[in-house]
C-alpha cells in the first residue's frame, strides 16, 4: 500500500524515540514564538474586517461586531494563554487551527443574518480561511487536512443558505474553492515534508560531527599514548611540558626530570623472548606510575627507557631523589626473574636533575644532565639512583621534544 513519504519520515526511529517526537520537541520553542506572532497578527486581521462587513453588508454590521468580539475575541485570548502551558507543540498547533475553524463558523453565522445580494460576492472571501489554515499557520500536514475538511463543511453548508444562492453559484464557487483547497494542501505537504527532511538531515549531520569529534579526540589521545605501556609517549610529554611552561608564574616553577632505564634489558629479551620483554615493560611502567604523584607525568621515552616529569609545590633535590628511590624500589619489588642480572631480578637505574622551567626551543639541558646521572648509576653497579649536577640559580629551558 502506497504511503506518503512524510509519514515514513515521521515514523523513523532516532535512538529510543521516533522522528516525530524528536522533531516536535526540538522545534517547540522556535515554533511557539512563531505561533504567538502569527496568532496576534491574524487576530488583528480578523477584527479589521468588521468595517468591511459594515460597508458591504450594513444590515449585519452590529451583529458582526458583537459576535466577533464576544466569541472569537475571548478565544484568541484563551489561545495565547494556552500557549504558555507545558504541553506538546502539536497540541498548541491543533488549538490554533481549532480557533481558526471556530472563527470560520462565526463568520458564516454572521453572513446568514443578511438579505443583501452582495453577500454572494463577499462569500468568496471565506477561502481566505483555507489559506490561513494551510499556509499562514503552516501546521503539520495531517492537521491541515482535518482543518480543511472543517472549513469546507462550514463554507459549503452555509452557501446553500445564502440569499440568492443557487446550483450555478455553488458550482462557480467550487470551481474556485476546490483548486484553492487542493493547492494549499499540496503547498502545506511540501512545506511539512521539507521541514522534516531538513531537520533530519541536520540531525544526522550533527550526529556525524559529534561522532567525528569523538573519534578525533580518541585518535588524539592515542597519538599521545604509548600503546604497549599505556603511559604517555614523547608527543604526550611534549604537550604536557608546553602546557606547563605556559602556566602563570612558570618562571618560578621548578621541575625535576627523572630518567629511568631497565638494567640489562637486551639480555632479558635474548633470554626470555620478546613477549616476555613486552610483559616486563608493562610491569615496569605500572610500577613507575604507582610511584608517581598526581601532578607527575610518566612516559615511555624510548625502548626500555622511561621519563617522569616531576612537578609540585616544595619540589627540591631531596623530594626528587625520594621519587627516584620510590620508582627504583617499586620495580625491584616486582621481583621479575632475570638470571642475566647481577641482582637476579629486573631492576632499573635512575638519573635525576632539577631545574627551573621556562620556554625555549632547544632540547633541554635538564635531560642531558639526567642522562649523565643515569649512566653514573649504571657505572656504580645499577639498581640505584643518582642526581645530575644542577644549579638552582640557573634557568633550564624546557621545550617540545621531537618524535
Amino acid at each position: 500500500m502506497y504511503r506518503l513519504s512524510y509519514f515514513d519520515l515521521l515514523a523513523q526511529r532516532i535512538g529510543d524515540t521516533t522522528a516525530k517526537a524528536r522533531f516536535d520537541r526540538d522545534r517547540h520553542d522556535q515554533r511557539l514564538a512563531t505561533l504567538r506572532l502569527v496568532t496576534f497578527l491574524l487576530a488583528l486581521f480578523y477584527f479589521s474586517y468588521i468595517p468591511v462587513d459594515m460597508y458591504l453588508l450594513p444590515d449585519i454590521g452590529l451583529r458582526s461586531l458583537l459576535i466577533r468580539f464576544f466569541v472569537v475575541g475571548p478565544l484568541a485570548v484563551f489561545l495565547l494563554i494556552y500557549y504558555q502551558r507545558p504541553v506538546p507543540i502539536r497540541h498548541k498547533e491543533f488549538a490554533s487551527i481549532a480557533v481558526v475553524g471556530i472563527a470560520t463558523l462565526v463568520w458564516c453565522i454572521v453572513l446568514l443574518g443578511t438579505d443583501n445580494p452582495r453577500v454572494l460576492h463577499y462569500f468568496y472571501a471565506g477561502l481566505v480561511f483555507q489559506l490561513v489554515l494551510t499556509i499562514v499557520l503552516a501546521p503539520p500536514f495531517e492537521q491541515s487536512v482535518y482543518a480543511s475538511i472543517v472549513v469546507c463543511l462550514c463554507l459549503y453548508t452555509t452557501i446553500w443558505l445564502l440569499p440568492g444562492a443557487d446550483t450555478e453559484y455553488v458550482i462557480n464557487h467550487l470551481v474556485v474553492g476546490v483548486p484553492t483547497v487542493v493547492l494549499t494542501l499540496m503547498a502545506n505537504y511540501r512545506f511539512s515534508t521539507e521541514s522534516l527532511r531538513l531537520y533530519l538531515q541536520n540531525l544526522n549531520t550533527d550526529t556525524l560531527r559529534a561522532e567525528l569529534a569523538e573519534r578525533n579526540e580518541n585518535l588524539d589521545k592515542i597519538s599521545h599514548i604509548d600503546p604497549l605501556t599505556g603511559l604517555a609517549n614523547r608527543r604526550g610529554l611534549s604537550r604536557h611540558a608546553a602546557a606547563l611552561a605556559l602556566r602563570r608564574r612558570a618562571r618560578d616553577q621548578r621541575v625535576a626530570l627523572v630518567l629511568i632505564d631497565v638494567d640489562h634489558f637486551k639480555a632479558f629479551n635474548d633470554t626470555y623472548g620478546h613477549d616476555a620483554g613486552d610483559h616486563c615493560l608493562k610491569q615496569v611502567a605500572q610500577a613507575i606510575q604507582s610511584a608517581c604523584g598526581p601532578q607527575d607525568t610518566a612516559c615511555r621515552y624510548g625502548g626500555e627507557e622511561f621519563l617522569v616529569l616531576h612537578t609540585g609545590n616544595g619540589l627540591d633535590a631531596l623530594s626528587s631523589a625520594a621519587l627516584g628511590e620510590r620508582i627504583r624500589a617499586s620495580v625491584a619489588a616486582l621481583d621479575l626473574a632475570h638470571r642475566e642480572s647481577e641482582h637476579a631480578c629486573v631492576t632499573v637505574s635512575v638519573g635525576i636533575c632539577v631545574g627551573i622551567l621556562e620556554h625555549g626551543d632547544a632540547l633541554t639541558p635538564l635531560i642531558l644532565e639526567a642522562d649523565r646521572a643515569l649512566y653514573a648509576a649504571k657505572r656504580a653497579g645499577r639498581n640505584r639512583v643518582r642526581e645530575g649536577r644542577h644549579d638552582a640559580s640557573s634557568v633550564i629551558q624546557l621545550s617540545l621534544f621531537d618524535d
